[in-house]
C-alpha cells in the first residue's frame, strides 16, 4: 500500500510539471490578448480586413484613344467644306436632332453618296460632341455641313437657291408612298428633311413642304424607325430614281 501511494504521488507531482509548463509556454500569448495571431498591431480574431487590390494597368479603349487624339476646337461646322464631289441636285436637312450618334451615321451615309447634309438647330447636342465625331468616324472631312440657327433660317436659305428644287418631308402621318415613282424628278434639286427622333417633324415643316412622303412600317411593335435607317432608305430611293440601277464605277465615281 505505502508503495502505491508513493507512485500515486509521483504521478500526480508529475502531472502538476506539466501544466506548469504548458501555463508558462502560453502566458505571453494570453497576455498578449486575441491580436497573438496578427501581431500587436493587427485586428481581433473575426475582423475581416479588406484585401489590397494588386495594381492593373488598363489599356485605354478605342473611344478613349479617339477622345485623346481629337482636338478641343473639333467642330462640325468646320468639318467639311464644300467639296467638289458633292452633287447639286440631292440633299439631306435634319430638323432638331436629338442624339448625336444618329447624326454621325447620317453623316457617314452622306460622305458615302456625296450628298450634303444640313443640320437645323436647335439641336440635341453640342455641335463639338465627342459622340458625335465619334459617330462620323473619319468620315467627317468628306461630308458637306451646312448648320442653321433655326427652321426659319433654313427656309430663308432654301428658297434661295436657284433652279427648280423641291422640299420633300418624311413622317409617318404623311399619305404618299416614299417609293412612289416620278416623286423624285431628274430635273429637279431634292431636299429631303426628316425630323426628331422624339418627335418628327415641327408643323411648320409639314407645311413648308412641298411634298410629304411615307416610308411603310407595321406600328404594331414599333412605333418608328430609326433616323438614321429612314434617312438611308430615302436616300437610295431618291438616287434610284434620278441615276437608275447604275453602280458608282460605271458613273466613273
Amino acid at each position: 500500500m505505502r508503495m502505491c501511494s508513493v507512485a500515486a504521488a509521483a504521478i500526480s507531482a508529475q502531472s502538476r510539471s506539466a501544466a506548469a509548463c504548458l501555463l508558462h509556454l502560453a502566458m505571453p500569448a494570453i497576455q498578449r490578448g486575441p491580436w497573438a495571431r496578427h501581431g500587436p498591431h493587427s485586428e481581433p480574431r473575426g475582423h475581416f480586413r479588406q484585401r489590397r487590390q494588386p495594381h492593373v494597368m488598363l489599356r485605354p479603349s478605342a473611344a478613349a484613344a479617339a477622345d485623346q487624339q481629337q482636338q478641343p476646337d473639333w467642330s462640325i461646322a468646320v468639318a467639311g467644306g464644300k467639296q467638289a464631289h458633292q452633287r447639286p441636285d440631292v440633299h439631306v436637312v435634319l430638323v432638331h436632332p436629338q442624339i448625336p450618334q444618329n447624326a454621325g451615321n447620317v453623316s457617314r451615309t452622306c460622305a458615302a453618296v456625296n450628298v450634303g447634309l444640313h443640320l437645323v438647330g436647335p439641336c440635341g447636342f453640342e455641335l463639338d460632341s465627342k459622340k458625335l465625331k465619334r459617330a462620323g468616324l473619319d468620315y467627317w472631312p468628306a461630308v458637306c455641313v451646312d448648320v442653321h440657327p433655326s427652321l426659319e433660317a433654313f427656309l430663308q436659305f432654301y428658297e434661295q437657291q436657284p433652279g427648280p428644287k423641291q422640299l420633300v418631308g418624311y413622317s409617318k402621318f404623311a399619305q404618299h408612298h416614299y417609293a412612289a415613282e416620278g416623286l423624285y424628278p431628274g430635273n429637279t434639286a431634292t431636299w429631303l428633311m426628316f425630323g426628331a427622333e422624339t418627335t418628327g417633324l415641327p408643323e411648320e415643316a409639314h407645311h413648308a413642304a412641298t411634298h410629304m412622303a411615307k416610308i411603310p412600317m407595321s406600328e404594331r411593335y414599333v412605333r418608328s424607325l430609326n433616323l438614321a435607317t429612314s434617312v438611308g432608305i430615302g436616300v437610295m430611293e431618291v438616287l434610284r430614281q434620278k441615276d437608275g440601277a447604275v453602280l458608282p464605277e460605271d458613273m466613273g465615281q
